[in-house]
């Protein structure tokens, strides 16, 4: 029940950053073109920069054998993502499959982790963010654009959070700590990650026809598929699955049941697809995952020895 409080009073605060975007847009002080700059700047730098961060701790053989616990959750429950979509979704709604699959698991799930777990926490959810990164420059990218740009290598290797985590990785390995400073001044940068991406959220909202996002039915099946059937899923493969380590459970349980990812609008508006619908799904989920998010973690701490 304490999780759940604190989950809840983590949702509030950042619905409070939420309305400050709406306002900025509203009274025009925040334009389309800012607002894609401040995504790029999210995506491109300050997640990755998180993702190092989480590495910056004594080597710890028992916590790198968790790492992997943890990056095998995350692929199971990104697997299940792609074959709930693939069943309850036809294929030419490319943009709902998307919705369903792919989660904004840095945007919101790295504030809750933190006060619960610190950057433990954030180095187990690494694992999650960087799977999800990197089907999301794969086979994210191949949905939308409807197979025009295939998935390669190089967009496994070359993504930001691929590229965020395995810097930090390395450094973890090699056992180099950052200097006090520039570990200071970094972690003031990405501690910008939830703010900025709480105000993009807010900046959607503003620009979004609000009969469109709450009268529109269709809207509420892929809400309830990404909020309530996929985390029911991925709950029951956790239970499922080998993994006994409770803060590794915990971290996937947040992560499982976290809303829609921003860059399903983002990407729609690169390789293809209808924006402002990928970013009324974002807005509607991320209104009701303020219900379901405490319910499923109030639901897995029953299931789970978290």
């Amino acid at each position: 029940m304490e999780i759940s409080i604190v989950i809840v009073e983590q949702l509030l605060q950042m619905a409070i950053i939420l309305l400050f975007g709406f306002i900025l847009v509203k009274f025009d002080f925040l334009k389309s073109t800012g607002s894609q700059q401040l995504a790029n700047i999210v995506t491109k730098f300050v997640i990755p920069i998180v993702l190092m961060l989480s590495f910056q701790r004594d080597y710890d053989g028992n916590q790198l054998i968790l790492l992997g616990t943890a990056l095998l959750g995350s692929l199971l429950i990104v697997l299940s993502r792609i074959i709930v979509a693939h069943i309850l979704i036809k294929k030419k709604l490319k943009i709902d499959r998307y919705a369903v699959v792919f989660s904004n698991t840095a945007f919101m799930g790295i504030p809750i982790i933190l006060p619960l777990l610190g950057y433990e926490g954030i180095f187990y959810l690494s694992m999650y963010i960087v799977t999800s990164g990197i089907a999301q420059f794969t086979y994210g990218i191949w949905i939308l654009s409807e197979g025009k740009h295939p998935m390669t290598l190089r967009n496994v290797l070359t993504n930001p959070a691929s590229i965020g985590a395995f810097i930090g990785f390395i450094l973890y390995i090699i056992r180099i700590p950052l200097p006090p400073i520039l570990y200071n001044g970094l972690d003031t940068i990405a501690g910008l990650s939830s703010p900025l991406g709480m105000i993009l959220l807010g900046g959607y909202l503003a620009r979004s026809r609000f009969k469109e996002i709450f009268l529109i039915k269709h809207n509420y099946w892929v809400v309830c598929i990404r909020l309530i059937i996929a985390p029911l899923v991925g709950l029951l493969i956790l239970w499922l699955s080998p993994i006994t380590d409770s803060s590794v459970l915990l971290v996937l349980t947040i992560a499982n049941c976290t809303p829609t990812a921003v860059n399903t609008a983002l990407f729609s508006q690169i390789y293809g697809g209808d924006y402002e619908y990928g970013a009324r799904i974002i807005i509607l989920a991320s209104i009701f995952s303020i219900i379901t998010m405490p319910l499923i973690i109030s639901l897995s701490s029953l299931v789970l020895p978290i």
